[in-house]
């Protein structure tokens, strides 16, 4: 189970000494900003041998600009803040295993603004950056063409791919797909475990009509699938507080159960409006991040959500117990949830990038030999998945659509400031399982 500490996303901690602080100052983050120590105990050993290096191009000799294009103002600061977190400690990991130097150069897209999208992206170019980590999907979608343009090979591991940005040239998602890729799960599971429940309503918020369409469809036939009807649809602003109009709707339908759409801080404002309606409807999301529970107060409890949700107090694999315990020496108050494991791991895509790019004899200030060297193996190591005696598991990217195609996914429960896992299952709803 996981404790969820409010004070874990509020306190910025330091990094390793020698390695530069970002000051968040857009967040709305405060308390001790002095430098924790991270222990550097065996580190080159360990990080190697769980990330697979290729100990004779470590690059240990190279400094190389990475940037990182995430919420750190606005109704999303909190994904910012605990990606450039878990992007620092890989970053430190990996020069102390002799690694490169990577440094790491972040840009706040102002929760999804497009136009800072674009001009992020734009400074990144300017500063010579050939690698990039992007939330958002790609700033939902602005930063595509730029990437491109500029030859940054790009991993979004907040928002992925989703079904617009697919395929998209040097752009790659590398977490499951919010919310389709969850839906298969969500519905095998109300069907097992919940059989009784035979009427859904989904609230979905906005982020453009074909995106919205398509995931309505998406859910619509999986929940069918499983003799399921979906009675009503509610599309609600994204980023909004006040969803009672589709609160009082939803109600006065034949629903047993709602499936929420919903990020960041929108979830919580719903689930407290839907019990303040005094409605007791089950809720299942696609999304957990624990501003929703300080948000919805006892209205949190009991919530239920699938997706590719990192569970941090069970490590499946030593690689995935070795972050967790090392964030915590880094940032003694941290929540180490998906985003941060996330980011964290996608550093390590880059530095096996730039190992292979190196045995081939290219160029790492070349976007087009980055990418070569990336495309030419879409197999990674992985935190995700494995067994508690695996040195860490592995997840693949599909080649046509630039979207995973293997990741650990599951059910989880919040109830009495605790996490749980209900269910587990992969992409596509393989090996589905009922945990209790």
């Amino acid at each position: 189970m996981s404790v969820i500490s409010k004070a874990g996303r509020r306190t910025l901690t330091g990094f390793v000494a020698g390695v530069a602080i970002f000051a968040l100052a857009a967040c709305a983050s405060g308390g001790d900003t002095t430098p924790a120590a991270t222990s550097t105990s065996d580190v080159e050993g360990d990080v190697i041998a769980f990330s697979g290096a290729d100990t004779e191009n470590l690059g240990g000799d190279l400094t190389i600009p990475v940037g990182l294009d995430v919420a750190l103002s606005g109704q999303g600061a909190y994904f910012g803040d605990v990606m450039v977190k878990g992007a620092q400690l890989a970053a430190d990991q990996i020069k102390a295993a002799g690694g490169p130097t990577f440094e790491l150069s972040v840009k706040d897209h102002k929760s999804g603004d497009a136009q800072a999208g674009v001009q992020t992206t734009r400074e990144f170019s300017q500063e010579g950056v050939h690698m990039a980590l992007y939330s958002y999907i790609a700033v939902l979608g602005s930063a595509l063409q730029p990437i491109e343009q500029y030859k940054i090979l790009s991993l979004d591991g907040g928002g992925g791919t989703q079904e617009f940005a697919k395929g998209m040239p040097y752009f790659y998602g590398t977490r499951a797909l919010p919310p389709n890729d969850t839906f298969v799960g969500t519905a095998k599971y109300i069907a097992e475990a919940m059989p009784d429940i035979k009427k859904v309503a989904i609230i979905i918020g906005d982020t453009g009509a074909e995106n919205t369409a398509d995931s309505v469809a998406k859910a619509t036939d999986e929940l069918e699938a499983n003799g399921i009807e979906l009675v009503d649809t509610e599309i609600v602003t994204y980023g909004g507080t006040d969803f009672s109009s589709a609160v009082n709707k939803i109600v006065a339908t034949d629903a047993q159960m709602v499936i929420s759409v919903q990020y960041g801080t929108d979830g919580g404002y719903f689930l407290k409006q839907l019990r303040a309606a005094g409605s007791d409807l089950p809720v299942i999301g696609v999304e957990f991040i624990p501003d929703v529970a300080d948000i919805a107060g006892s209205a949190a409890d009991g919530f239920m959500f699938s997706l590719d949700y990192f569970d941090a107090t069970n490590p499946s694999n030593q690689w995935a117990k070795y972050m967790v315990d090392t964030a915590k020496e880094a940032y003694p108050d941290l929540t180490v949830d998906f985003y941060f494991a996330n980011y964290y791991q996608d550093m390590f895509k880059l530095w096996t990038t730039v190992q292979r790019t190196l045995k081939a004899g290219g160029d790492v200030n070349s976007g087009e030999d980055l990418l070569k060297a990336f495309e030419s193996n879409l197999t990674f190591a992985s935190v995700y998945g494995g067994t508690p005696e695996d040195l860490s598991g592995e997840e693949s990217i599909d080649a046509d659509s630039h979207s995973l195609e293997t990741r650990e996914m599951g059910v989880f429960v919040y109830k009495n400031g605790e996490i749980s896992r209900l269910a587990t299952y992969g992409i596509g709803g393989t090996d589905f399982s009922l945990t209790n």
